[in-house]
């Protein structure tokens, strides 16, 4: 059974803003556009701590054992992705952005046919879950499989604001590292 929650998520632009800080292509004065963004639910666990950036709340609330009454298992598992993240916790944060992408493509799957109209929302939240694995993926220094990841995610949801500046902090961070292997020969 879906849980009612799920009409109500909806992905929170601040916590890239906020995370954008710990998340720099190198030194601050970079900041802007060329940031990779994380994205978590604020009406999900632990994401009002993330989004004011106590990570260590967050990961309390997000390290307990969902209840019947929970946001849905995507929500969860995508916070917790964002978390442990940003708290560099790379192999825990592997676990947990793969379980939070296979989770949204579960529960898009499982929708009924009588609720195809809600077939975008639940891209979205593919999205959401492809974008923020995708930037683990570059901070781990995996930027193909974080293309992957941002191409499938585009493909999804072409218009979010999260997916587009991911991919422009990708294309830009590439750029950068060619101009640095052009000036080290």
């Amino acid at each position: 059974m879906r849980s009612s929650s799920r009409n109500s998520r909806k992905p929170c632009r601040a916590l890239g803003l906020a995370a954008a800080v710990s998340l720099l292509l190198g030194s601050a004065a970079q900041a802007g556009e060329h940031n990779f963004v994380l994205t978590a639910y604020t009406n999900g666990r632990g994401g009002q701590a993330l989004v004011s950036g106590d990570y260590a709340t967050a990961g309390k609330a997000l390290s307990y054992k969902p209840t019947l009454s929970a946001f849905d298992n995507s929500t969860n598992s995508n916070n917790r992705c964002v978390s442990l993240t940003v708290t560099k916790q790379w192999d825990a944060a592997r676990i947990a952005c793969d379980k939070a992408v296979r989770d949204a493509e579960r529960e898009k799957a499982a929708l009924p046919s009588f609720e195809a109209w809600a077939r975008g929302t639940e891209d979205d939240f593919v999205a959401v879950a492809l974008s923020n694995r995708a930037v683990l993926r570059w901070r781990t220094s995996d930027s193909e499989a974080a293309a992957a990841d941002l191409k499938r995610a585009a493909e999804l949801s072409p218009k979010s604001a999260f997916v587009q500046r991911n991919l422009s902090a990708l294309e830009y961070s590439h750029q950068a590292l060619a101009r640095v292997d052009v000036a080290s020969k």
